[in-house]
């Protein structure tokens, strides 16, 4: 017991601390917003309450805008991707083809191990209550977007460096190990473009009958802070770099943790079939999103079979980018029909 605590002393101060503020905080409720008390986040709401409706829609492409023709031809493209991925699933039940192919490479595996994923995340958890308490004390009075998205990012970023220090500096591992690396770079962004085509019908089937039963039993999905974010937000600055943050670097590090990092320890551990499995309920369940739990928990799964048949986090970070971009143009679509 006494090692593992000089062994673990620094992780356990950091959670110690964590424990601490939360318990200061009994008591003390969280300053309320000032923001009005009937206004309601724009993400938790249906298209009726958002005023948008099919009339709009349509007057919309009429206007012939820059805009509107983006996105026409941006649905059109999308619906021919969709119309795609159907054909090609039906080549494949007909085929009566393996999903996953034989003689796979084993992989060496990794030096880290499950304990290793505990510790990145105690030292995540940590970096954001120190950051808050920093904010706090330094009286860094931005709004509250812009607080998020830095909050959000320099917890991004203290992610990545852990990871990056744990592989390469503590066990002395290459990139590789983490699936980093441009061998076959344009053949496995083609793998991972190709597979999310694949699997796209079915997202969007597990969506629409998650959406049915949670609809059937009555619940009402919470707000998303990011996506109130792109609607309420007006410079163009702060939208630019929240853009680039979903659509390119948030994908990028979370696969380097997801894939290249908790599904090696947890492959190691259990085996492929659960490391994929866990590796991508944990990836689900960290988005906070009901709706979107089972999509989002077959993507990770996908993201993580791209990995193992590859080698490279490429093919699920092409995934992961496409995916992401695809929902902030929904998303720019969405606020200009509320304009």
């Amino acid at each position: 017991m006494l090692d593992f605590i000089r062994r673990e002393r620094i992780y356990i101060w950091m959670a110690l601390f964590v424990i601490a503020v939360n318990l200061l905080l009994i008591g003390h409720p969280h300053k309320k917003s000032q923001e009005p008390a009937s206004r309601k986040s724009i993400s938790a709401q249906t298209f009726k309450n958002m005023g948008i409706t099919e009339n709009k829609v349509r007057l919309f492409f009429e206007s012939r805008s820059l805009k509107s023709v983006f996105f026409k031809y941006s649905f059109m493209f999308g619906f021919f991707i969709l119309m795609a991925g159907i054909v090609m699933n039906l080549i494949f039940l007909l085929g009566k083809k393996e999903i996953i192919p034989k003689g796979i490479p084993a992989g060496k595996p990794v030096l880290w191990g499950i304990s290793d994923i505990v510790r990145i995340g105690v030292i995540v958890v940590f970096a954001g209550y120190m950051l808050s308490a920093i904010s706090a004390l330094a009286h860094f009075n931005a709004d509250l977007n812009l607080r998020m998205i830095l909050g959000t990012f320099f917890i991004d970023i203290t992610a990545g460096a852990a990871i990056l220090y744990f592989a390469l500096v503590k066990y002395k591992e290459k990139l590789s190990s983490l699936g980093l690396g441009i061998f076959d770079f344009y053949k496995n962004v083609f793998s991972g473009i190709t597979a999310y085509i694949f699997m796209l019908p079915v997202l969007i089937t597990a969506l629409i009958l998650s959406m049915l039963i949670l609809n059937v039993l009555g619940y009402k999905p919470p707000s998303q802070p990011v996506f109130d974010m792109f609607f309420e937000e007006k410079r163009s600055s702060v939208i630019l770099f929240l853009a680039v943050f979903v659509s390119v670097l948030g994908p990028v590090i979370e696969e380097i943790f997801f894939r290249g990092f908790l599904y090696n320890a947890v492959k190691k551990r259990f085996g492929i079939l659960s490391g994929a499995l866990l590796s991508g309920a944990l990836f689900s369940i960290l988005h906070t999103n009901i709706v979107g739990f089972l999509p989002i928990l077959i993507l990770g799964i996908l993201m993580a079979f791209l990995y193992e048949t590859t080698g490279s986090l490429v093919a699920s970070m092409s995934v992961h980018i496409l995916h992401n971009s695809i929902i902030v143009c929904l998303v720019f679509f969405i606020k200009e029909l509320l304009k």
